[in-house]
């Protein structure tokens, strides 16, 4: 961007400071003072073809990416075009990134294998959405607190205009030299999720080194040597690694693209084999051993030189527009192309590599200010590493919602012979525990506990905010053995999910409810519903009392029912219809109260003390439904009092229509996009998806050790 923003609105959030700049976008800290929250607004650069049809296709790129819910994933919150600026709205994530991790030291293989097992079920999650990351790299992923990978700027590539003919008509070779797929150097315009694969390999191989696999005095040195260089051994500068790593390696580099593996899934695998049974290449998904590719830009015929190892830092994100270039003519003028390819460099940047700005950005700037991450104050020490997770609880419906929990362990330390890892459900509040199972493990620390169902019926993250697995001699009823491992939340989460889907003091009374699917522990827990039950409720009066507008025969009764569902969604006694009384036949609460106090609650969790950037994200699954219930009841109130000023029922038919279907949607959502489900995305979950959703933001990451006093 020309000038800074600071200072200026964009859509509903403040912009607050500048983070960093880059070739790619411009990121801002973002406020938005409805919901208290900060954010990182993406600003992308002016587009040369900015207009309505251009703005439309940024919307639905932008939506695709909105779209990828994962953990593993940093979420994209909102999007927009305003004026001449696009831009993207983000997780705000205090912390750093694996390239800064990596230039503290190399990891361990076991260190780089939890990292590769989330970044590569993120990879293969959004291929199977169709969408192409285009620029994995140590910089695009994010380390929380509690060690967890997030994959950031998913998409930003391809929202940006590169590599994608819906976005730009030239085309073009967009990426990190460092880490690009040979046939991304090709200028292909058909890339694939291999390209991903191909760039994770790269990203690993860089985790367990400390150094690149190719390194050379320019860019484009780069990406040649990516497209005809033999993949080089991982053990050349005297590495104690297994040999069975290096042919994962060599199969993960392969130049064509048929000879890599066909998900991250699989080598994830074959990486987790290789480094645990280090003298043996069985069971790896591949008939392959680390011999030389053909390359896939030179032809066979032609000769492949070594590789010269140069000391280099990896290059930021660069976008070079080429015209269906043959790679043969690069090695041919190799030496005008590198001065050519500086110089498109230096007039996209709009200035020399190392002039700054006036408030002393770097032009040239690393392509981590990309990322929303804020480096902490205070480094860890050259050692240090984030808390690896060893697995995770999650609650799901049986009989009633969230009486089911499940827990999946990986990466574990075996117990001893004679002693065994027994599970507990812990309310650290009052220390009430509830036995889940004994935890049986393989030979390399995996295990999956059988699901366990509460027998009273019990929303189960509403009564029991963390895990712990103890060592024990023998299987009691009460923990007597050290506590190995464990998870938690914060008892202000315990406690909104208790006021939200079990019982609040705002809530509707039970005895008014007709519904009888509550467990008796419910109906012990206190008089009246939870916050989400109250709301569906008086949601639920709204529509049939817009369904009986709809099917009024004359002018009167329709307004009737008008008044009455405009009241229920308000919880007001208003004489709308002007026939002397106001009346409102709901529980006289509202669905607006209800969905504002749960917005409350949920702010308060998010920012409650132990909060994580994990939680906070999956609360904001909920959030959406909440917005997008907002919305549909807004639009219902205004359709309602569309008929109410009718005089004529024939000219109202299809607006009584709409308002059946949008009552409808408030509670059940919608399938948006067609896929056979309602998603937490904008215009598709409602009301009734709020529970699921709930769930997954009661989902907990274990940890070694015990839980904090």
């Amino acid at each position: 961007m020309a000038s800074s923003l600071v200072g200026r609105t964009l859509g509903n959030y403040k912009i607050v400071e500048l983070l960093g700049q880059g070739g790619m976008a411009t990121v801002y800290k973002g406020y938005r003072e409805d919901i208290d929250r900060f954010v990182a607004i993406k600003v992308l650069p002016p587009h040369p073809g900015l207009d309505q049809q251009f703005i439309d296709r940024f919307k639905l790129e932008a939506r695709t990416i909105a779209r990828l819910q994962h953990p593993h994933i940093l979420p994209l919150y909102d999007y927009g075009a305003q004026e001449d600026i696009l831009y993207l709205v983000m997780a705000y994530v205090e912390g750093g990134s694996l390239g800064d991790r990596i230039d503290r030291g190399k990891f361990a293989p076991n260190e780089a294998e939890t990292i590769l097992r989330q970044v590569s079920g993120a990879l293969d999650y959004a291929h199977r959405q169709g969408v192409i990351h285009r620029d994995i790299k140590p910089d695009n992923i994010l380390l929380d607190k509690e060690g967890h990978a997030l994959l950031a700027d998913f998409g930003i590539v391809k929202i940006a205009g590169g590599g994608d003919s819906r976005l730009t008509v030239t085309g073009g070779l967009v990426g990190t030299p460092a880490y690009m797929a040979p046939e991304q150097g090709t200028g292909q315009t058909d890339i694939s999720g291999s390209a991903d694969i191909y760039s994770l390999g790269v990203v690993v191989w860089e985790m367990i080194t400390g150094r690149q696999p190719y390194t050379a005095e320019t860019p484009m040195q780069v990406v040649i040597k990516h497209m005809t260089e033999p993949v080089p051994s991982l053990r050349r500068d005297g590495e104690a690694l297994p040999e069975a790593l290096e042919v994962v390696m060599q199969r993960v580099l392969a130049k064509n693209p048929q000879n890599r593996y066909q998900t991250a899934g699989e080598f994830a695998d074959d990486f987790t084999r290789a480094i645990h049974s280090s003298d043996s290449l069985a069971g790896m998904q591949m008939d392959f051993r680390p011999t030389p590719d053909p390359t896939m830009a030179m032809g066979e015929n032609n000769k492949v030189q070594a590789p010269t190892v140069s000391s280099q830092p990896s290059q930021p994100t660069i976008n070079i527009t080429q015209q269906g270039m043959n790679p043969l003519l690069l090695l041919g003028g190799f030496a005008i192309i590198a001065v050519l390819i500086v110089a498109v460099v230096v007039v996209l940047l709009g200035r020399p590599p190392g002039d700054a700005d006036e408030d002393g950005t770097d032009a040239t700037a690393s392509a981590a200010a990309l990322v929303a991450v804020v480096e902490t104050p205070t480094p860890a020490p050259p050692t240090a590493t984030s808390a690896p997770s060893f697995g995770r609880l999650s609650f799901s419906t049986t009989n009633s919602p969230g009486d089911t929990v499940t827990l999946q362990t990986q990466n574990m330390r075996p117990p001893a012979a004679g002693e065994l890892y027994v599970a507990w459900l812990v309310n650290t509040e009052d220390d009430t525990r509830v036995k889940l199972g004994d935890l049986t493990l393989d030979s390399l620390g995996n295990g999956v506990l059988p699901p366990y169902t509460d027998a009273e019926g019990r929303v189960l993250p509403a009564f029991f905010n963390a895990i712990a697995i103890t060592r024990e001699t023998a299987s009691g009823d009460a923990p007597a053995g050290e506590m190995v491992y464990s998870a938690s939340l914060p008892t202000d989460v315990m406690m909104v999910m208790r006021t939200i889907y079990v019982t609040a003091e705002d809530g509707i009374e039970f005895s008014r409810l007709s519904s009888t699917d509550y467990s008796p522990a419910t109906l012990a827990s206190g008089p009246k519903a939870g916050l989400l039950d109250s709301s569906l409720a008086e949601a639920d009066k709204a529509s049939q009392h817009a369904g009986l507008a709809q099917r009024s025969g004359t002018i009167g009764g329709m307004h009737i029912h008008n008044e009455h569902t405009i009241n229920i969604l308000l919880g007001t006694l208003d004489d709308l219809d002007a026939n002397g009384r106001g009346e409102n036949p709901g529980f006289g609460k509202g669905v607006a109260l209800y969905i504002d106090l749960i917005g409350q609650h949920l702010s308060g969790a998010a920012s409650a003390p132990g909060a994580t950037t994990r939680l906070q994200s999956d609360l904001e699954l909920i959030r959406i439904c909440l917005d997008n219930s907002t919305q549909r009841m807004q639009r219902l109130i205004e359709l309602e009092r569309e008929m109410l000023a009718a005089t004529d029922l024939a000219a109202v038919t299809q607006v009584a229509i709409d308002s059946t279907i949008t009552a409808a949607a408030l509670i059940n959502g919608v399938d948006a996009n067609g896929n056979g489900q309602v998603e937490p995305f904008e215009e598709e979950c409602g009301l009734q998806q709020i529970q699921g959703f709930g769930l997954v933001a009661a989902s907990m990451g274990l940890v070694e050790g015990a839980l904090p006093e």
